[in-house]
């Protein structure tokens, strides 16, 4: 009669279960540092396009609206010859007092060289003793994500209104 010896089988599909397992381990580990690295690489790209960046506001002046009601304040700023475009910039005016006017993220490619002027929209609570003292300019880039990157490296020039 045969002798059933299933130790041997069983070694093998030990075996082989161990196998299957490194496998999937080793594809999900690689597939949380592939997302790690391109995050990172991502990052790094990101940072060193803002390095890049120079930008500098060149005037300031009070802005009306059709009825020639006053609304805000129009800024012109331009951008040196260096670095990939901007997706977009935010524009901060602030008064001597630290008061301070923000216009909202100004989406837009920016190039090199590009000259451009937004408006800072007043706002209710603005004193009315508000004199804008300092322009303060915030590039950002966008992610492959679609999130908006925000440069750590600002401009800031002191400028006075002009009429």
């Amino acid at each position: 009669m045969l002798n059933k010896n299933n130790k041997g089988i069983s070694e093998i599909v030990v075996t082989i279960i161990i196998i299957l397992l490194a496998i999937v381990v080793f594809a999900v580990v690689s597939l949380v540092v592939r997302g790690t690295v391109t995050k990172g690489t991502e990052n790094i790209e990101l940072s060193a396009n803002c390095l890049e960046v120079e930008m500098h506001a060149t005037k300031i002046a009070k802005a009306f609206d059709g009825s020639q009601q006053f609304v805000g304040y129009d800024v012109t700023f331009s951008r040196s010859g260096t670095g990939e475009k901007l997706y977009g910039t935010r524009v901060v005016i602030e008064d001597t007092e630290g008061y301070a006017l923000s216009s909202a993220d100004i989406v837009g490619d920016i190039r090199p060289l590009d000259k451009k002027i937004e408006r800072v929209l007043n706002k209710l609570d603005t004193p009315t003793t508000f004199i804008p003292a300092k322009v303060t300019l915030i590039p950002f880039f966008q992610k492959k994500s679609g999130d908006l990157s925000y440069c750590e490296n600002t401009f800031t020039d002191e400028l006075k209104v002009t009429a």
